[in-house]
């Protein structure tokens, strides 16, 4: 039986709040306490904290691959169809105990960061295989759609900021930061010593091309809509770069850990980042055959000294869920991340495996269209709402891990969620009042589109059950994994459409996912109350003022649902046992494979 992970403090790298961006510089090798405040007058005097390194590791959920000759021997994986008869096998996990997170009032004086240095004990040498879905493109700022697109951009380039496992900012190749009075303007202290991997050093005009390069409308980057009160960015000189904003924001340090904000060597052209690597990370871009395979080699250049401890990290492009899990089992490959609940028993049993899991604001959905008939009609959405047995389809899905989410993305850990807000149970009277006032007392026919990944087949088929007796009838079409994001997902052909998300702490998920207009807007929600709530969040000092303006976003979520917002799974990742330090990130896709090494 798997036992469960220990409880991960998930403490939301955006805890920094407006006061603490009024200064904030941070090295990795000392660490001092920091002094919990909740409400900052500006100006006020503040105390130093130096931000030790943290040794990471990330996990990103997704689910595509291709068959690989020698991976899994054909006869293992054609037995394997578990997910029906274990579920009620399964005892259920009803809560998640969290830890709220506090605001923190970070480092005052700016302090030269030492470059973060390996622990000793580790072996170097020897190849992990990881079973991965798919890979997309190989341009950082796009990508996000594709799991072996992720971990590439991760591995092969780096950010300018990370978060560590209990959610803290960790300086990466910017090793410093401070603010004005009203943080209108931020100034940034770029790491020494960094090499992109065509030998050239890291500048400050690297760091203002990257973020000039995403603001660019042109480049559709996903970034662009979470960063555009940047108004100009200037590169003082090549260890600084000023940013300044359209107004007061506390937020800025936390967008640069968005895995679209890889960084780029300067004046670097779209047909080159599309066809080939440049970055700066702890792996080079080796063999690349998008359809089988991926190989990454170790960079011995890497800037953290001693890291990586890998020779090699292999990708294999495996699309089905069974196909990975027959392949880790029999140790043909040695990592799957986000493996389907139906096999972590079987996994847990396997003395060779090692099954990681941390509570995370993950999050699983069920799209509307909102700006096209029939789920343009509120009356509609909410009758979906009250038709659905969150618990039933959660046991299903998750096989009762995780907890219940509430049609908002704000994780209960979020030191921004509503602690009163009214939980939306299933209420199959209320359901139908709705279905008739949305002119359907007869019932409603639709299709929901899902497929194969991040449990959510199996979300799909109990929900259908589960909405039934409402009257509403649903389809299920499990379309082509590998093409889902491409010809399903934000695609007319399918106004009711199944999603998943990886954590975000509170502003970069509603920003993301719902502001009106944004790239992955994926219900198509238009609210200009929102959008001005969350202007307003950005620029307000008052940590309780803040909390209010986000306590309104949920509470409008809930009432319009655009989009149902069913269930919050805890992050895992499986593991070959000779593989060590592979950790579970709660957060959004970290895996810090430069941290692994082999025991044989």
């Amino acid at each position: 039986m798997l036992k469960p992970h220990p409880r991960v403090k998930w403490l939301l790298f955006l805890a920094v709040s407006f006061a603490a961006a009024l200064a904030v510089a941070c090295t990795s090798e000392v660490e001092v306490p920091v002094e919990v405040i909740k409400e900052v007058v500006k100006e006020v005097p503040v105390e130093t904290e130096v931000i030790k390194e943290v040794e990471v590791e990330k996990l990103v959920e997704v689910d595509k691959i291709v068959e690989v000759d020698k991976i899994v021997e054909v006869d293992k994986i054609v037995e394997v169809d578990v997910i029906k008869e274990v579920v009620k096998e399964v005892e259920v996990v009803k809560e998640v105990e969290v830890i709220k997170e506090v605001e923190v009032m970070v480092v005052a004086t700016p302090v030269v960061a030492t470059p973060l240095v390996a622990p000793s004990g580790q072996k170097y040498g020897g190849t992990a295989k990881l079973g991965v879905i798919d890979f997309g493109t190989l341009d950082p700022a796009l990508m996000g759609l594709s799991e072996g697109s992720a971990y590439y951009a991760e591995l092969t380039y780096d950010n300018a900021i990370v978060t560590g496992f209990d959610g803290t900012l960790i300086p990466w190749l910017i090793e410093s930061w401070s603010a004005n009075a009203d943080a209108s303007q931020y100034t940034f202290g770029v790491r020494e010593g960094v090499k992109f991997h065509s030998g050239k050093d890291l500048t400050a005009e690297d760091i203002k091309f990257t973020y000039d390069r995403a603001l660019d409308p042109a480049t559709a980057s996903p970034l662009q809509g979470q960063i555009d009160f940047i108004t100009n960015i200037t590169a003082v000189d090549d260890r600084t770069i000023v940013m300044d904003l359209d107004g007061p924001n506390a937020f800025l340090p936390a967008t640069f850990t968005i895995y679209h904000s890889r960084i780029l060597p300067a004046n670097l052209t779209s047909q080159e980042v599309t066809t080939g690597e440049y970055g700066t990370g702890a792996f080079t871009l080796g063999e690349h055959n998008p359809a089988e395979r991926t190989v990454l080699n170790r960079n011995p250049d890497y800037w953290r000294t001693g890291y990586p401890f890998l020779d090699e990290v292999i990708m294999f492009y495996m699309p089905e869920m069974t196909t990975r899990v027959e392949a880790i089992k029999s140790g043909a490959i040695d990592a799957v991340f986000g493996p389907s609940f139906a096999a972590l028993e079987t996994l847990a049993d396997n003395d060779n495996v090692v099954v990681k899991e941390a509570a995370s604001a993950t999050v699983r959905v069920l799209d509307f269209h909102t700006n096209t008939a029939p789920f343009d009609n509120k009356n509609l959405r909410k009758a979906f709402q009250y038709a659905v047995d969150r618990d039933f389809v959660r046991e299903a899905g998750l096989f009762g891990r995780g907890i219940n989410a509430n049609d908002h993305p704000v994780g209960i850990n979020d030191e921004y969620y509503w602690d009163e807000q009214p939980i939306i149970q299933q209420d199959i009277a209320k359901a139908k009042e709705y279905l008739t006032a949305a002119g359907y007392p007869d019932g409603f026919d639709t299709v929901l589109h899902t497929s194969d990944f991040s449990q959510m087949l199996q979300v799909a088929l109990a929900f259908k059950e589960s909405v039934a007796p409402a009257g509403i009838n649903v389809e299920v079409s499990n379309d082509d994994s590998t093409t889902y994001w491409e010809e399903s997902w934000m695609n007319p052909c399918c106004p009711f459409v199944a999603s998943s998300w990886s954590a975000r702490p509170a502003n970069q998920a509603l920003s993301v996912q719902l502001r009106s207009g944004g790239v992955w807007n994926e219900s198509y929600y238009n609210n200009p109350r929102l959008d001005e709530l969350l202007d307003l969040a950005n620029a307000e000092p008052d940590f309780a003022t803040r909390k209010e303006y986000f306590r309104e976003i949920q509470e409008m979520l809930i009432e319009d649902v655009p989009v149902l917002y069913l269930m919050h799974p805890p992050v895992i990742v499986a593991h070959r046992s000779r593989v060590q330090d592979v950790q579970a990130h709660p957060g959004l896709s970290e895996t810090f494979i430069e941290n692994w090494w082999i025991q044989d």
